[in-house]
């Protein structure tokens, strides 16, 4: 590791071209302990400089004085200035200036005169080499003041003799001066070593948040040991797994002589947990390095197998060092248990958390691929979808619990009404779809069949018969049709299979699209709900775990159909995607809201609500979406700061210009939430690309967190590093008093659900407002 500034790891002699010399002296390096060599160097020649004059008396009378002060004058300064330059003071050296400065003040007048240059160079020595090397410096500086005292008589023209008090002073001053000056040279090399150890450990911080490979987190950590050894002479760092009755030895680094594959086991003492492990041998360690040192093991928590770092180093290991790789450990591990949830969120990205079936991204992903490799001649290719009758009743009457065991159940069943190779996938809520390779349109509508009456057996819940029907509707692909047109098609049949009534098989033709159907109608009649004043808005309200103040409240549209009553989203927004009508309801839900938030009371005084619509993908796809959104805002007169535009991860990943548009609203101040976070395929370091500011748990999670220690841990490494990127999290779902528990333990920041308000209209919801400002909600 380079040293703080520019200069090398002592002991290593630093090259300096003869061009480089003067603007080296001239310019006061980066360290504290360098600055002050260069500090004390600077010291020395203005000292030898101002000791020059005290010499001219005798030097004039006696030319050989002139010639002896001249020559111990530019050694010395040579001397220093090789030593500051090099870095490195061999001890030859050392015994040429105690001779040159004997000869220094053997020219002079007064042995006195010399004294400035015995205390110049002790400071300016010792700041280099070792405390023995001081110990031989205070030993050559004696023995030259003895040398000057004994050969003063010698020179002519000295009269006087040395005063023998006053030059044993100077030794024991001179002796205090070496002592000290070690001692500084020893802090300040510590210092020094401290900022390197800091700025290791903060490169490594910053480089492991990008990092999802474990063999990359440890390889870096390996090399921030390596780092972290140079500031620490003798420091050795090894790697000990238990396998068995032995310790295997990994990576290593530092100066080993012989080291074996595998330690006794017993050089780790490790009888109760694994934090509280102690050397309880230190011989084969000493027998691996050559010498003995003293040791200590730190816990490696996130490794399969009970591991441990093994430190050492000459006499004792520095405080700061086994700090520093304590907290070294501490980033590495946090890094791979990041790693870890991140790679359970990918393998996740690709299945549906409840049923373990396909999702809608892996769904579309694969029937791309069946569609690209289709040709005439392979054919037999069809999409199911199905959608199950009367789910809704099991989550009204029965909670969503129920419901999750009915889905669960219902893909089991539809696992074993497929064959091997089929694609089955969950789309969402309670929509199924399956894609049949190789398959005549006899055999697709028999499984179709088969599905429906699989679905028709009651499922048994908590002791409980549950009756789920079926709807499904088959599309076959035929040549050059595209992936839109044969999902649009399943669809459509899907819907004219439900208006048929319950329990339907119904295998699309193109007279479905062209004859006045009743799904035809629907459309139709979903089309004018919007100008037709049958949507309506209800509001859920987002509940801050902090202090369980209502801090906003999620718009959820609703339909007022005029022969079935009241419909929920999952009941015609899906048809409303497919058939263009989302822009105008999400274009009415949006207005809404914006003049309904606008009228809302203040969460805390100061802290105003805001109000979560969500985004469609059409939505996001249309040119003028950004200014619609901005004209809702200037007509309500909403502050953009209180509106919160939810969008699917899908939604997000899958537009360049969605991207775009986010950061242009983002611009405006209007807030950006991912809803169903982990169940697609983003990650947590491609969103702090994006102007993110919240993420929503989805409920899937929050349900499983409890008892799914797999569930637990993604919702973890979710809230962690979201707070670390500045990202707020709101858990969906909430239903219980044990997940608010636990997600306030998380850290969450807010959560919402049944537990404190189930989706109300906008009266309501201010009256339930009015309620919880005299009461804690509950």
């Amino acid at each position: 590791m380079v040293a703080v500034g520019e200069w090398s790891t002592p002991g290593k002699p630093v090259r300096i071209r003869l061009r480089e010399v003067l603007p080296t002296l001239l310019r006061r390096p980066a360290g504290i302990l360098q600055g002050t060599r260069w500090l004390f160097t600077w010291l020395g020649l203005l000292s030898l400089l101002f000791s020059l004059p005290g010499v001219f008396p005798l030097a004039s009378v006696y030319p050989s004085a002139a010639l002896l002060a001249g020559g111990a004058t530019l050694f010395l300064w040579g001397s220093w200035i090789y030593g500051f330059l090099r870095q490195q003071v061999p001890f030859g050296l050392e015994v040429l200036d105690a001779v040159a400065i004997t000869a220094f003040a053997l020219a002079g007048p007064s042995p006195a005169a010399v004294t400035p240059l015995i205390f110049a160079s002790a400071w300016l020595r010792t700041l280099y080499g070792s405390p023995w090397r001081s110990v031989a410096r205070g030993a050559l500086y004696t023995a030259a003041l003895v040398a000057v005292t004994v050969l003063w008589p010698l020179m002519p023209d000295h009269t006087t003799m040395p005063d023998l008090l006053r030059q044993a002073g100077v030794v024991s001053i001179m002796l205090l001066t070496v002592v000290v000056s070690g001692q500084l040279r020893e802090g300040l090399q510590a210092h020094d070593w401290a900022i390197e150890r800091d700025k290791a450990l903060t490169q490594t911080g910053a480089k492991l948040l990008g990092l999802t490979d474990p063999e990359r987190i440890r390889g870096l950590a390996w090399t921030t040991a390596n780092e972290l050894g140079s500031t620490t002479p003798g420091l050795r760092v090894l790697k000990a797994a238990r396998d068995g009755q032995v310790l295997r030895i990994g990576a290593r680094t530092g100066q080993f002589s012989a080291l074996p594959e595998t330690m006794p086991g017993a050089v780790v003492d490790c009888a109760g947990p694994l934090e509280n492990a102690q050397i309880a041998n230190v011989g084969p360690l000493n027998d691996a390095v050559g010498a003995p040192l003293e040791w200590e093991c730190i816990p490696l928590t996130e490794e399969k197998d009970d591991a441990w770092l093994l430190v050492g180093a000459p006499k004792r290991i520095p405080e700061g060092t086994i700090l520093s790789v304590r907290s070294l450990v501490n980033q590495v591990n946090l890094a791979l248990r990041n790693s870890d949830a991140h790679r359970q969120l990918m393998a996740q990205a690709k299945h549906d958390a409840l049923t373990g079936l396909d999702n809608r991204p892996s769904f579309t992903a694969k029937l791309a691929a069946e569609l690209l490799g289709q040709s005439d001649e392979t054919g037999g290719l069809h999409v199911l979808f199905l959608d199950l009758d009367d789910f809704k009743d099991v989550n009204d009457h029965l909670g969503h619990r129920a419901g999750d065991a009915v889905l669960t159940e219902v893909a089991e069943r539809l696992r074993h009404c497929t064959r091997p190779n089929d694609v089955v996938a969950r789309l969402g809520g309670d929509e199924f779809a399956v894609v049949l390779q190789g398959s005549t349109d006899e055999t697709a509508a028999a499984i179709a069949h088969r599905m429906v009456g699989s679905l028709a057996a009651p499922i048994i819940v908590n002791g409980r018969p549950v009756r789920v029907g079926a709807s499904v509707g088959v599309a076959s692909a035929t040549p050059g049709i595209d992936l839109d047109e044969l999902v649009h098609q399943a669809d459509v049949a899907m819907y004219a299979a439900k208006a048929n009534g319950k329990g339907q098989v119904k295998v699309f033709t193109v007279g479905l699209l062209q004859t006045d159907s009743s799904l035809v109608s629907f459309e139709r009649q979903l089309g004018r709900a919007a100008g037709g004043g049958e949507l309506v808005v209800h509001y859920q309200p987002i509940v801050s775990l902090t202090d369980l103040h209502c801090t906003g409240a999620e718009a959820l549209v609703r339909w007022l159909h005029p022969e079935r009553g009241l419909l929920l989203p999952e009941e015609f927004v899906s048809l409303a995607e497919s058939s263009g009508s989302i822009l105008g309801v999400g274009a009415f839900v949006l207005r809404r809201a914006c003049a309904d938030a606008a009228t809302w009371p203040d969460a805390r005084p100061g802290v105003p609500m805001t109000v979560h619509v969500n985004i469609s993908a059409r939505e996001l796809e249309s040119d003028h979406f950004v200014d619609s959104v901005l004209w809702c805002l200037a007509d309500s007169g909403l502050p953009a700061a209180r509106l919160v535009l939810e969008l699917t991860e899908t939604v997000v990943l899958e537009s360049v210009a969605a991207v775009e548009r986010l950061k242009t609203l983002a611009d405006h101040g209007i807030l950006i939430a991912i809803d169903d976070f982990g169940t697609g395929y983003a990650s947590l370091s491609t969103l702090r690309m994006l102007p993110i500011t919240v993420v929503k748990l989805d409920a899937s999670f929050v349900a499983g967190a409890l008892g799914n220690p797999v569930d637990r841990s993604v919702v973890e490494a979710i809230v962690q590093m979201s707070g670390k990127l500045g990202i707020s999290t709101v858990a969906e779902g909430v239903e219980r008093p044990d997940q608010q528990e636990l997600l306030a333990e998380m850290g969450t920041d807010a959560a919402q659900g049944h537990l404190y308000c189930a989706a109300l209209p906008v009266d309501q919801l201010l009256e339930w407002l009015g309620r919880a400002e005299r009461a804690e909600i509950r």
